[in-house]
């Protein structure tokens, strides 16, 4: 690699050498260094940009984005924000991929790259000219894993899009940027919790979020760049019909999906505004990761309990599957109202196409006792509703580990959500768990009861 000396360097660029030297103190020329006491400045290095100078825009002839996934949905409508005000769009999508039609426009200039691969990154960036305003990344790799056949291809590519990728444009593209740019890097909220499905997507957007802080105390420094992050949430659209994005909405507090538009309202907001704003993620996700940790309600007494029992079988919808398991408590099947009122939502949820399944865990020398009580009987003559039961005395004995998950019982309603029972001590009688850990704990301790039950009927003729 060629040098310039600090003189070389002052006449190319129309520069003080005194200003180059200090400059060259506070580490702002990229590749510069020292042998005994002259400067070694790499030929190749674009002019620094003097942070005291703030430019109009009439000193700028063409403000530039570069948005490396313009082809996604949110990348679209970010689009349409920066044409809108004026913005000379440079757009970089997976080069296999097809270009919607909307994209063709004479201020959009599109260019496909392989984000798996270097040489074809470093010629995009090499043939993108004159000042960016900001560089934007949003392009994702996600595919879904099999813990039991793990793939590690698609785990490493995971890595070379999500993360080596917008490293390496981050890096390269950062040195083509005034002092009024910014660069924002959309990431996911899957970045804060563990995935059961996708574990190399969600450590990658881990990786990103520090990412972002380190380039902002790198870069701030050096280019006078900002740096920032949008965390984007479950966002419907193009995979609205997914039941695991249905499904989300129960966990969100506006209980909806959001909106492409409203994400790259966001990131437009991140790139032009907040303009003492770095190395910060801003969070767009309806309120999902404010729920509690563990994604469950506070322990509830008893007439809130019920309420939430009766908004959770109210709401319900055919072809849904409830699976429950009952353990006897003395509390229940009894002329309490609110018990009452709970029984006959569970007929009435059957009736509108619900598909139930209870299990009840008592002692078999009760069955006598317990097959008089009227709702008892008005479970055992229901056709809609799949009754079962599990000696308690045998899981005592064979099967204790269960126990310790069924505790008082709990209400499973598909994968989503589990209203657990709590001892009847006087205080709380139940609360509601979304966190799908414990949902799935849940669902596999049924099943294993299933194997062990008989039907209903069979104990209680």
């Amino acid at each position: 690699m060629d040098y310039l000396t600090v003189k070389e360097a002052s006449e190319l660029w129309n520069i003080s050498e005194r200003r180059i030297v200090n400059l060259l103190n506070h580490n702002r020329i990229p590749g510069a260094f020292k042998t005994g006491r002259r400067w070694n400045i790499p030929k190749d290095t674009s002019k620094p940009i003097d942070k005291r100078t703030t430019y109009s825009k009439e000193q700028i002839d063409k403000k530039i984005m570069v948005v490396a996934g313009i082809n996604s949905e949110i990348g679209k409508e970010l689009t349409k924000i920066l044409l809108e005000k004026g913005y000379y769009v440079i757009g970089l999508y997976q080069q296999e991929n097809t270009i919607d039609e909307e994209l063709y426009d004479d201020n959009i200039e599109l260019k496909p790259v392989d984000y798996f691969d270097r040489s074809t990154l470093l010629k995009a960036v090499d043939e993108i000219h004159g000042d960016i305003s900001g560089f934007v990344f949003m392009e994702i790799y996600f595919e879904l894993e099999d813990a039991l056949d793990f793939d590690y291809d698609k785990f490493e590519n995971s890595y070379k899009v999500n993360v080596f990728a917008a490293n390496l444009l981050v890096r390269e593209l950062v040195k083509k940027m005034n002092f009024e740019s910014s660069i924002v890097i959309v990431n996911s909220i899957e970045a804060y919790r563990g995935s059961f499905g996708a574990s190399a997507y969600a450590s990658a957007q881990a990786a990103k979020v520090n990412l972002v802080q380190t380039f902002a105390n790198v870069f701030t420094e050096m280019y006078g760049v900002r740096v920032n992050s949008v965390a984007s949430g479950w966002i419907g659209g193009v995979m609205e019909s997914d039941d695991s994005f249905n499904k989300a909405k129960n966990s969100i507090p506006m209980k909806r999906l959001g909106y492409p538009q409203e994400i790259a309202d966001d990131i437009y907001l991140m790139l032009t505004r907040h303009k003492y704003t770095n190395g910060s993620t801003l969070v767009s996700d309806g309120g999902y990761l404010s729920m509690d940790e563990q994604s469950k309600t506070e322990d509830l007494d008893s007439g809130k309990f019920y309420r939430i029992l009766d908004k959770f079988f109210g709401e319900t919808k055919k072809g849904s599957e409830m699976w429950i398991t009952s353990t006897m408590m003395d509390n229940e099947w009894n002329e309490d109202p609110a018990e009452r009122k709970f029984i006959q939502s569970n007929f009435d949820a059957v009736d509108r196409g619900v598909k139930m399944h209870r299990i009840f865990l008592f002692e078999k020398e009760k069955a006598e006792e317990y097959k008089k009580n009227k709702y008892i009987q008005r479970y055992l003559s229901s056709n809609k509703i799949v009754t079962s039961f599990v000696d308690i005395n045998e899981l005592r004995k064979n099967r204790p580990e269960l126990l310790k998950i069924i505790k008082e019982g709990w209400i499973g309603i598909d994968d989503y959500a589990l209203l657990v029972d709590l001892p009847s001590d006087g205080t709380s009688r139940g609360y509601v768990t979304m966190n799908k850990q414990e949902i799935k704990k849940a669902k596999a301790c049924f099943e294993e009861l299933r194997k062990l039950s008989v039907p209903l009927k069979q104990i209680m003729k």
